[in-house]
């Protein structure tokens, strides 16, 4: 029997991936090549180059189908890859993933294909899909937290500052920001959660739950999500403010599109309905601090787009989308 991920001493890049993928791809499915699939390029990825490929001798040809991801340049610089393939297989392993890692390459991953579509923002807003993401995520808030560790928030905001500070130019232009870390940290994030709890208010948090990061499958009536290069403990109201805050869409992005205060409690009262908690919820109290977790996520955000705007090869506006 087989076992998971397999590992391969393969550089893909998108210049070569037409002949190099099937070499990549022999052990997992050895009879597949140029003339029996379907190679296609997703164009949702902003940070990664993500591809499909899919046997095309079948009209079920999306059954079997994989998923390549290479991952984009310089990522590595601010996304622990080891740490995005272990979220993977503890995420599988605790029923929230349906997908598995099947070959793990030297720039990128290789992972079963999820039936559906990409969100829209109009999809989100839709009553029963946003239920679908509501019981999903208070699923993936729900799995065991092994131990402690500083919030993700924080690790990702010093990492980008530091990225930016490299460049003298970048530094002077955020120098009023990175003194504003240690006060969010000491001060703002201490009143908003006070004595925050592991597996209460810290849990296991996707991060980075925008619209075209959820696939709905309408044929059985699912939700699944996709990449978790950010997933690490964080805390619980950053996850929900910043998926929140994507239902502005990504390409064109309307942040007027945030959810009114009737759709917040209408979600939160299903997420809290799938993830109990042994203390009363003041659902109004709760979506005042989800308010401010929102401003969180615009700065990790906006940092992440100037990151980007100096080492992404991507075709993004990444310095606009930032400011």
């Amino acid at each position: 029997m087989c076992s998971y991920p397999i590992i391969e001493n393969i550089t893909l890049s998108l210049s070569n991936i037409s002949d190099d993928i099937f070499k990549l791809i022999s052990k997992i499915r050895p009879d597949w090549n140029s003339s029996n699939t379907r190679l296609i390029t997703f164009t949702e990825g902003i940070t990664n180059a993500i591809l499909g490929l899919f046997d095309s001798r079948t009209s079920d040809n999306e059954s079997k189908g994989v998923i390549i991801k290479i991952f984009g340049s310089k990522t590595e610089l601010f996304i622990d890859r080891s740490e995005e393939i272990d979220a993977m297989i503890k995420l599988s392993e605790c029923g929230v993933l349906s997908q598995h890692i099947l070959i793990k390459f030297n720039n990128g991953i290789v992972y079963d294909f999820t039936n559906g579509k990409p969100c829209s923002r109009d999809d989100v807003r839709k009553e029963n899909i946003s239920k679908l993401i509501a019981i999903k995520l208070a699923q993936m808030h729900s799995v065991p937290i092994e131990k402690y560790e500083t919030p993700h928030i924080i690790l990702l905001l010093r990492k980008f500052i530091q990225l930016i500070s490299e460049n003298e130019q970048s530094k002077k232009e955020i120098s009023s920001i990175i003194s504003d870390i240690d006060i969010i940290e000491q001060h703002i994030l201490a009143d908003l959660v006070p004595n925050a709890e592991l597996g209460k208010d810290l849990v296991y948090c996707h991060n980075d739950l925008l619209v075209k990061n959820i696939i709905y499958d309408e044929k059985n009536e699912t939700i699944s999500f996709i990449d978790f290069e950010y997933t690490h403990l964080n805390y619980y109201l950053f996850d929900i403010a910043n998926h929140f805050v994507e239902y502005a869409g990504v390409d064109d992005a309307n942040f007027d599109l945030y959810p009114t205060l009737d759709e917040q409690k209408r979600w939160l009262n299903i997420y809290f309905h799938n993830r109990p908690m042994s203390q009363p919820i003041d659902i109004d109290d709760l979506c005042h601090r989800i308010s401010r977790f929102a401003a969180l996520s615009h700065l990790m955000w906006g940092l992440w787009a100037l990151v980007q705007s100096r080492l992404s090869q991507i075709d993004f506006d990444y310095a606009n989308y930032g400011k």
